[in-house]
């Protein structure tokens, strides 16, 4: 019996040890069904159609799917719709993906920016890394022109390290078609193109738009399951739709994506 003990007392200090090791670090949460890690390019001088457009460049789920934006056409106008893929990452390649996010410091950040390019840098993206530990807390690290400038914060650098990872990562997997489970759609008055001019009947069933979250800037927002992927199969950035409002005729710019796990249905105000 004592021996019995001795043997389960020393396994329960291995374990805790084991544990203790690991508990300044990264850690994966409980739920593989949630993201761990988010990288987004923020702000920059763009249209506004571009911007409420505009995706997350990578989502990393805590199971090891890397949601992406693959390859896009050289053409214009490009499909409405962007071209999400998945890829599926090892423990090995998660764990290397970790390593770099404790080399930049997330775990121990609440919301830290790294701006020192703002004044010399015109109208550049800010891009952001959001990682969830295993409560579900988000860390952020924000870098302004990252790339744009050599730097010398060790944060950044290990940021640009990260994204240079996860551009492999992505490339050498085999990738699948991501299939959301949610679709934002955005709507406002856009820029009609006369060179490329396609205006097409409202095909939502959804006509009161005054429903809908309504932005600063007028444009609204709704969000559809993944049916509605459909409508916008064969539309293009340039596609424009009857205004459903009977009182107006001017045609509508629609937006839409579908949106990675955990993105909020419409842009946070």
């Amino acid at each position: 019996m004592r021996t019995k003990a001795i043997g389960a007392t020393l396994a329960l200090a291995l374990l805790i040890t084991a544990c203790g090791a690991d508990a300044g670090g990264p850690q994966l949460p409980e739920d593989r069904d949630t993201p761990v890690l988010r990288v987004t390019s923020e702000g920059g001088f763009a249209p506004v159609e571009f911007i409420l457009g505009q995706g997350p460049r990578y989502t990393l789920m805590a199971d090891g799917r890397l949601i992406h934006e693959g390859p896009v056409i050289a053409i214009y106008p490009g499909p409405l719709l962007p071209n999400y893929l998945v890829t599926r990452i090892s423990d090995d390649q998660m764990k290397q993906v970790l390593e770099l996010v404790d080399k930049i410091g997330l775990p121990e950040m609440d919301d830290e920016v790294d701006d020192t390019f703002a004044s010399i840098v015109a109208d550049a993206n800010t891009e952001v890394v959001r990682y969830w530990d295993a409560g579900g807390v988000e860390h952020s690290y924000s870098v302004y022109a990252l790339g744009l400038e050599p730097s010398e914060n060790p944060a950044t650098q290990a940021f640009s390290e990260l994204l240079v990872e996860l551009d492999r990562l992505a490339a050498s997997g085999d990738a699948e078609p991501f299939e959301g489970e949610r679709v934002r759609v955005v709507a406002g008055i856009g820029f009609i193109d006369a060179e490329f001019e396609d205006v097409r009947d409202w095909a939502l069933e959804d006509t009161n738009l005054d429903a809908w979250v309504t932005y600063p800037n007028d444009w609204k927002c709704q969000v559809y399951g993944p049916e509605v992927l459909e409508v916008f199969a064969d539309a293009s950035q340039a596609t424009q739709w009857v205004n459903p409002d009977p009182a107006s005729d001017q045609p509508l710019k629609l937006v839409a994506r579908p949106l990675h796990p955990g993105e909020p249905d419409c842009h946070n105000q």
